[in-house]
């Protein structure tokens, strides 16, 4: 990635609160990409504005309220209309923020739509405790769907692929073939803990090592800031320790331990904690 084609510009609350996230906007020859990191309270989770020449496409849409309704006053700023909304899975981390983009078509996969629609509730519920108020109390669920294969909007090349079994059980992955972007979401984490809820990793290895037989100038995570190729390959070695330390673990402490000690400077640990309810039910 050459940085000169990279703005980053941390978005600030007013007053003294603390910063919301940090946009980064890369520039390329029919369209520019923003991405929105949310700081880590929300886990760095990413969504993306694809700023064609005459709409936007909104990809994932924020965990936590405050940061949601930040990203929608940002896009609202471009000056353009939002043409759609795509959801790529189902954890709510990318789709709680839904409720502020209802006025717009919202697509996902028929089996991550089937999952907001059959859980969305129960997700709702369970966070609600830690978050209160910042955390929508709204199921929206995407009533358009999103097929493998590839469509062109406004100029731009979409290319639609489904991966199973990997950081969710299903996952919507966008390749952007004549501007070189991979858009991976959640099948990628930039230098930040990965959470894990399967010790299982072979597909998820398989998925990444298709990626890497291609060449790409942007890869765009679901959490952490973009990158080029080589998170791939840092995602797959993540992922190779990973295996390892769940073999030498009974617990989160212990998982912590591997994984922290070989990455200290990864963000979110927080994720592994999360992780342990659904690995050790901790």
């Amino acid at each position: 990635m050459n940085p000169q084609t990279v703005e980053t510009v941390p978005r600030e609350r007013s007053g003294s609160l603390p910063a919301l996230g940090v946009m980064t906007v890369i520039p390329l020859e029919n369209l520019r990409i923003h991405t929105y990191e949310a700081p880590e309270a929300a886990v760095f989770v990413n969504s993306h504005i694809l700023e064609t020449e005459h709409g936007l496409i909104v990809i994932d849409t924020q965990f936590l309220r405050p940061h949601a309704e930040d990203f929608r006053r940002y896009a609202d700023s471009l000056g353009k209309p939002i043409n759609r909304v795509i959801i790529t899975h189902s954890h709510p981390d990318h789709w709680f923020g839904c409720e502020y983009f209802r006025n717009a078509p919202i697509y996902a996969l028929a089996e991550v739509a089937d999952q907001i629609r059959g859980g969305g509730e129960a997700m709702i519920q369970a966070y609600a405790p830690a978050f209160g108020d910042a955390i929508t109390k709204t199921v929206v669920v995407p009533e358009r769907i999103v097929r493998p294969g590839t469509e062109t909007l406004d100029g731009v090349t979409l290319a639609y692929e489904k991966a199973d079994a990997a950081e969710a059980g299903v996952n919507l992955v966008i390749e952007l073939p004549e501007n070189r972007v991979l858009i991976a979401q959640d099948l990628v984490y930039n230098r930040v803990h990965v959470f894990l809820q399967q010790k299982e990793m072979g597909p998820w290895l398989a998925h990444l090592r298709r990626f890497q037989e291609k060449e790409y100038d942007f890869v765009l995570s679901g959490h952490g800031l973009p990158a080029n190729m080589q998170a791939l390959a840092d995602m797959a070695g993540y992922l190779e320790d990973a295996t390892s330390a769940l073999a030498a673990s009974n617990d989160v402490p212990t998982l912590k331990q591997h994984l922290v000690g070989k990455y200290p400077s990864y963000r979110g640990e927080m994720l592994l904690d999360i992780s342990g309810r659904y690995l050790y039910g901790t």
